[in-house]
């Protein structure tokens, strides 16, 4: 048994040195030929390899709690919600392939799988295959974080989702020129109860050009237009239309249903499922509009003992954004960015974060040969107004005032009183207040 005190006392001194120098050149050796690791924040925290188009991880996801409280009596709506709660892994595997993960925590649907892709790249233009969001629309390519209001529009609902399937897409002309087209399944997202009993797929489609990105005219180089269309050959199953305003987004209320079974009965038979959209925007420094217009037919449905007719919605918005501090609102690559703030959040240095206003009209229409009357479920008519203040003290973190005011055509069912009788709204108006994380 020995003491290492003593041992030190017997060894050189300059030999001691000498031999922990040559053991730190040894380890630093090793360490340049090793593969180094970095770690930062860029849309999300990451870890990537030193090398260009290397391996690369990125950590993301969305909390987002809401209180609600809205105007009407007849409503009892009023309180707290976790309206997201997801967690998403995106990777570069090398410069040619990437994968994203996503998945939905809040609720107690099942389907909670939200996006699981991968993605084949050459350049600016990729192959995207798995689940994810079909092409379609502005609003719903835009990500939650580069979106101004507490919910989207009414047309939201008419748009196609998610689905499983295969997508090309990419830019010509230095993103002058987007484009996306994919095949689906049609189904929805996977593990859905609606299903297409034939072996038919949903073609979706999305075009967008800037015609003077590269023209010299800075005021007009960011303004776009762009088409959305889809079609299916569809079962009945697919018959699934539910239209939600924006105090409805979270509850089990609708403005609009159409379902398998309608007033007339059982549907006996459906054709396609068709649907059309038209977009423009454009943005200079802080000020920024967007509107669009969207459709959606289902072709051929027959009712029980009735003759053929299609059913038949459009919705359109119209929006105006605008940075009160200053920063700029950026449309690239066929949508809006999320906006970054010039300063961050912090009172020592006088300081906090970015403050943006944005206002919308918006207007629903619906079939009305297809509205049970003594249903209560649906209108045939909304009209919408928003208005919102997003306090943004971070990239990934922000406050959402919104108010939003909605007339309906129609009286829709709201409860039914424990005496029997039965309350009726005629209007929706609610304030929305949202603590949000988008990391």
């Amino acid at each position: 048994m020995f003491h290492l005190q003593g041992v030190l006392q017997k060894v050189d001194r300059p030999a001691l040195v000498l031999g922990f120098l040559l053991l730190f050149l040894a380890i630093a050796g090793e360490s340049r030929a090793e593969r180094i690791f970095f770690a930062g924040y860029d849309d999300g925290f990451y870890i990537k390899s030193e090398q260009e188009g290397g391996m690369a991880l990125h950590l993301g996801g969305a909390f987002q709690v809401d209180y609600q409280t809205f105007g009407e009596q007849e409503r009892a709506d009023d309180g707290f919600d976790i309206r997201r709660s997801r967690l998403a892994f995106r990777g570069t595997l090398t410069r040619y392939f990437k994968f994203d993960l996503e998945y939905e925590f809040q609720g107690n649907d099942t389907k909670h799988l939200i996006d699981a892709s991968g993605e084949c790249v050459y350049g600016v233009h990729f192959l995207r295959f798995g689940q994810f969001k079909e092409p379609f629309s502005l609003e719903w390519q835009t990500k939650d974080k580069g979106f101004y209001f507490a919910e989207r529009s009414m047309g939201y609902y008419l748009t196609p989702g998610r689905d499983v399937g295969a997508m090309l897409s990419g830019s010509f002309f230095d993103q002058s020129f987007v484009y996306s087209a994919g095949i689906f399944n049609g189904n929805g997202i996977d593990g859905s109860s609606e299903g297409n009993q034939g072996d038919d797929p949903e073609f979706s489609t999305r075009l967008v050009y800037a015609p003077f990105k590269n023209r010299h005219l800075p005021f007009l180089s960011s303004f776009q237009i762009g088409t959305s269309m889809t079609y299916s050959k569809i079962e009945l199953n697919n018959v699934d239309l539910e239209v939600k305003s924006t105090g409805m987004a979270s509850s089990n209320r609708n403005i609009y249903v159409l379902l398998q079974n309608t007033k007339f009965g059982v549907l006996q038979d459906v054709d396609s499922r068709q649907r059309f959209g038209f977009e423009t925007a454009w943005a200079e420094g802080p000020f920024a509009l967007m509107g669009e217009f969207m459709a959606l037919r289902y072709k051929d449905l027959v009712p029980s003992g009735q003759r053929r007719r299609d059913a038949d919605f459009h919705s359109w918005y119209a929006s105006i954004l605008y940075c009160l501090t200053g920063e700029d609102l950026v449309l690239s690559n066929g949508v809006m960015k999320p906006l970054y703030p010039k300063h961050f959040f912090n009172p020592e240095e006088g300081t906090y974060g970015a403050l943006c206003l944005a206002a919308r009209i918006e207007h629903f229409s619906g079939d009305k040969d297809w509205i049970t009357p003594d249903g209560f479920v649906s209108v045939r008519e909304a009209d919408g107004f928003s208005i919102a203040a997003n306090w943004i003290l971070f990239p990934m973190q922000r406050f959402v005032l919104d108010y939003t005011y909605t007339d309906f055509s129609d009286p829709i069912r709201s409860r039914v009183n424990p005496d029997g009788s039965v309350d009726y709204i005629h209007r929706e108006s609610v304030v929305t207040c949202r603590f949000s994380i988008d990391f």
